[in-house]
């Protein structure tokens, strides 16, 4: 797996479900997928970019079991 991708898609997921406790891990990934397909993709050192996360060799291999505890 592409780490800084995998690192994006990650950080976004959380960051969903801690800014709308609502969300179920599920679509919180579900959204961080899309939004990593549809962003900037991979930036080189000046931010232009080299190549876009909208394979699903960036995004497909996660998947959630469960959701969880709720607090």
């Amino acid at each position: 797996m592409h780490s800084q991708s995998a690192k994006d898609l990650i950080t976004d997921l959380f960051k969903r479900q801690a800014d709308d406790p609502k969300v179920t891990r599920g679509e919180a990934l579900r959204q961080a997928m899309i939004a990593l397909m549809d962003g900037k993709g991979f930036l080189d050192a000046s931010g232009n970019t080299e190549f876009a996360y909208a394979h699903p060799l960036f995004w497909a291999p996660y998947t959630i079991i469960g959701d969880g505890g709720r607090r």
